[in-house]
């Protein structure tokens, strides 16, 4: 029993040793809880793009209704109807029409007509002004001035032995020798076929709308006057 109990002395003491009280480290952040710290980030980051995107739209937007409210006081755009003014303008073509009073010969000028419709048709005569045709010659105040608009209509329509335009005065449009003040000679450029002051007498200026300055559409046939 000395002996054991000897032996049992003797055992060496024993490796393992006592755990420690674990000491609690501080978790590392999991990726769970970075993320909406991240987004929140982001939303930071990416509000004031937001912001700035949302005044350009409103501004642009803003431009727009003021440029395009402007411009009603200024321009406007015209369907052409009928075939008076071919070649130069054809039927549903659409045109821009700048809202003026100043007009000078052979300016397109669109007015509205004793129906009401809005016509577009060609000032030959201004205020104050004589005018006749002879033999396709047009003279305004007795010195002939050359249409070249219609030059080749002209001469087509002569090498068949017809005018292209009619003979007449104002006179035979008007008592008047001359133009009233406050009034125009319009006429279509396909004269043979064209309804303007020949048909309806002339135009007074309160009656028209303005000058047309382009040709919108067709696009293939855009041009300015």
């Amino acid at each position: 029993m000395e002996k054991e109990s000897k032996r049992i002395r003797k055992k060496k003491p024993s490796t393992t040793r006592k755990k420690r009280p674990s000491q609690k480290v501080p978790a590392k952040k999991t990726g769970n809880k970075k993320r909406p710290h991240h987004n929140k980030k982001i939303k930071r980051k990416k509000q004031p793009v937001k912001n700035d995107l949302k005044e350009l739209i409103v501004a642009i937007s803003l431009s727009v209704v003021l440029i395009l409210v402007i411009s009603s006081f200024f321009l406007t755009i015209v369907t052409v109807h009928g075939f008076s003014m071919i070649p130069t303008l054809r039927e549903k073509d659409q045109v821009l029409v700048q809202k003026t009073t100043d007009f000078k010969r052979f300016d397109l000028v669109a007015f509205k007509s004793g129906n009401g419709n809005t016509q577009i048709r060609r000032v030959i005569g201004l205020p104050e002004e004589k005018i006749a045709y002879t033999d396709d010659t047009l003279f305004v105040n007795d010195q002939p001035i050359d249409e070249k608009f219609i030059m080749d209509e002209i001469n087509e329509s002569q090498r068949n032995g017809k005018n292209y335009t009619e003979n007449f005065t104002n006179r035979t449009l008007t008592s008047a020798v001359m133009i009233p003040d406050g009034y125009y000679l319009v006429l279509g450029d396909n004269r043979p076929y064209a309804t303007d002051s020949r048909h309806y007498g002339l135009i007074a200026k309160e009656n028209v709308i303005g000058k047309v300055a382009m040709q919108l559409l067709p696009f293939g046939e855009m041009k300015s006057f």
